[in-house]
């Protein structure tokens, strides 16, 4: 007996020597060659969306956002309070807001820093993705690297990278994905610490982006891919995380149920079912064949018509397909069906049977979705290879081009993220007769003052939607800017005859009478627009002009500080306030408001001669001289900065500086008496 033990024990000896001499033999680089080919995937991924560095914030949400969020723009306890206690954005997802303020402490409006924490959050959603994967995976290395591979590059979910707006993608997804691994952690292990840990990001991610809500089911999935017996405590245990599902629930159906929420009589039930079947199938063909993206795919039809494309009616056959295959998958694995209940259950919420927003899909829905079908599709290219003796290599071969495509496409999708014209260009090339598309560019080419491109869009938006408001008060802007103020009022007015509370078009009329030089009804309109929205910081700054064409100076610098108050921003309200207080000879606080438009305004002549009166006039010359110069440089065609300067280099002594300038202004036709 002690012999055979003794044989018994050698055998392992003997054989372990061998495998230990072919470790050694393998090296470094074949032993880590999936963190090393992990690694590469992050460097390509981080390639593809390096250019988005350099982008531009777009109109489509990044206003609502970011742009003219004033919760963002102050770290204030009462800006925080707001932040987790009421929606911001037509939705309640405090800690994306409270990221978003972090950013704008750091760079103000500069993009660099918001596209920078997007891309650095969506590089660690694919490392948690490989790990995720490979303990859904049986640990297989090859397997788990190709779903994160495709993760990471797949043009899906450009969207959710390069759009700043999006950052509750990939933020809750960092938080979500970290939650499952906790929660299988804790399956394993049976220590309340994952548990805990689980419990903890789950309500991350839930204030992250309350896409999050259905993060118990995905447990529930966890505990039926990892055979846990279900019995009462597997219940019980859920019961925190539907607890904070319900929560986060109410909070998002109070925030978007009279904005965003279509109400549930504009579409059939058979309408909304088809809607379902087709959200459901389209998101796994462009998983295969990612074409015909777009920012906005809008509902194919705005009545209770059944005129719909083929596809709608085919969907449904193809999912009842799919669904066939995966239960007869069962002799198999369990695999595939919790791959495609995991599928289902992160897009359930968002496939149209009731009406959110105005898109029948939306690329950004896939972000982590598409990990079940991954990892499901994954499965199968292993599965068939083992069934038909196909040489791995040949899946490899199939899985990196695969990787190589989704990756070239996903290039050039980043690049229609550039600015809003490329983005809503690209809408109207998919979509021409998109009423929202033609507007949103229209509004973009408005803000950068190119009128003659922004008319004609907005024409066509109003020729395939006359009832816009939107359309209507952006049209009306352009021709109060092009002086045509009777055109003006009769856009402001009819956007009004549709929604009397629409305080964009109460101000912009207001603005209008304000040109006419009709100041007591652009003062009714400026308080009827205030008491609609007490923190429209545009009412307060225009109605402050007003004040200070009435000449009540005091006023106008009350009504600009509570609206640089509610916006540090607004450049024209410290504009407004600057000249306020040099009317009033405050020259050291018009100083101050000068140089803070300066800041972001370095290329106005006129502010830099303004600030070069309030230097002279309290004695500050070399000062004065230094800005009447800049506004010089700037535009050398404006008299009255070489009069000002003259006057300067006057009560400076330099007399013949003084007559040089003067010399100037008159060559430039401005009659100066010496």
């Amino acid at each position: 007996m002690k012999q055979t033990k003794k044989t018994s024990q050698q055998k392992p000896r003997i054989a372990l020597r061998p495998a230990l001499q072919h470790e050694k033999k393998q090296g470094f680089l074949i032993r880590n060659r999936e963190i090393l080919l992990l690694g590469a995937v992050l460097a390509v991924t981080m390639a593809i969306y390096t250019p988005a560095l350099f982008h531009r914030l777009t109109n489509w949400d990044d206003l609502g956002y970011v742009t003219d969020n004033p919760y963002i723009k102050a770290l204030s306890p009462a800006n925080l309070k707001y932040m987790f206690t009421k929606p911001v954005a037509v939705n309640y997802h405090p800690l994306t807001i409270l990221t978003l303020a972090f950013n704008y402490r750091l760079s103000g409006l500069e993009p660099f820093s918001y596209f920078l924490v997007n891309i650095i959050l969506h590089l660690f959603n694919v490392i948690l993705t490989y790990y995720l994967a490979l303990l859904i995976l049986a640990r297989n290395k090859p397997m788990a690297l190709f779903v994160a591979a495709i993760f990471a590059v797949h043009p899906m979910h450009v969207e959710s990278v390069a759009w700043v707006s999006e950052r509750k993608d990939v933020l809750y997804a960092l938080f979500f994905l970290s939650g499952m691994i906790s929660w299988i952690k804790y399956i394993g292990k049976r220590n309340w610490k994952w548990y805990l840990f689980a419990f903890l990001l789950f309500v991350f991610a839930g204030i992250s982006k309350p896409s999050s809500v259905v993060f118990p089911l995905v447990l529930l999935l966890l505990d039926y891919l990892n055979k846990r017996k279900m019995n009462l405590m597997v219940f019980v245990e859920k019961i925190p995380f539907f607890l904070v599902s319900v929560g986060i629930g109410l909070a998002t159906i109070f925030a978007q149920v009279e904005k965003a929420v279509g109400k549930f009589d504009n579409y059939s039930i058979i309408q909304r079912f088809l809607f379902a079947m087709y959200g459901f199938f389209i998101y796994i063909f462009k998983l295969f064949f990612p074409f015909g993206m777009s920012t906005l795919h809008p509902f194919p039809v705005h009545s209770h018509s059944l005129d719909l494309p083929l596809v709608y009616f085919a969907a449904p056959l193809f999912d009842i397909l799919i669904v066939v295959l995966v239960i007869y998958s069962l002799k198999h694995t369990r695999l595939l069906l919790f791959c495609l209940l995991f599928y289902f259950v992160n897009i359930m919420l968002t496939l149209q049977f009731l009406q959110v927003g105005s898109a029948i899909i939306a690329e950004r829905y896939t972000y982590i979705s598409y990990i079940g079908i991954l990892a499901g599709l994954t499965w199968l290219l292993k599965h068939i290879s083992d069934q038909r003796r196909i040489p791995v290599r040949y899946v490899y071969v199939v899985m990196v081009l695969f990787f190589g495509i989704m990756t070239a496409v996903a290039a050039q999708r980043v690049s229609v993220w550039q600015n809003s014209e490329t983005l809503w260009t690209d809408v109207i090339a998919k979509y021409p007769n998109n009423a929202e598309a033609y507007n949103s560019r229209g509004f973009y080419f408005l803000k950068e003052n190119k009128f003659d491109k922004a008319l004609p869009d907005l024409i066509k938006s109003l020729e395939l939607n006359p009832t816009d408001i939107d359309a209507l008060n952006n049209r009306g802007s352009i021709y109060r800017q092009q002086q045509q103020p009777r055109l003006a009022m009769i856009d402001y007015n009819k956007a009004l005859s549709i929604d009397p509370n629409y305080v964009l078009a109460i101000s912009g009329r207001g603005n209008t009478y304000f040109s006419l030089g009709i100041l007591d009804s652009a003062m009714m309109d400026f308080n009827r627009a205030l008491k609609i929205d007490t923190g429209f910081s545009v009412a307060y700054g225009n109605r402050g002009a007003v004040f200070f064409r009435m000449g009540q100076f005091d006023r106008t610098i009350e009504d600009c500080s509570h609206a640089i108050a509610l916006d540090p921003q607004y450049a024209d309200a410290f504009l407004n306030r600057a000249v306020a207080y040099s009317s009033l000879g405050k020259w050291d606080q018009a100083i101050d408001d000068y140089t803070v438009v300066l800041k972001t305004h370095k290329d106005n002549a006129s502010v830099y001669e303004w600030r070069g009166i309030a230097y002279r006039n309290k004695g500050a010359n070399q000062q004065a001289i230094n800005d009447f110069t800049a506004g010089i440089q700037l535009n050398p065609s404006i008299p009255s900065i070489y009069v000002n300067r003259s006057l300067t280099y006057k009560q400076a002594g330099m007399k013949q500086q003084a007559a040089d300038d003067i010399n100037k202004a008159r060559q430039l036709g401005v009659v100066v008496n010496d």
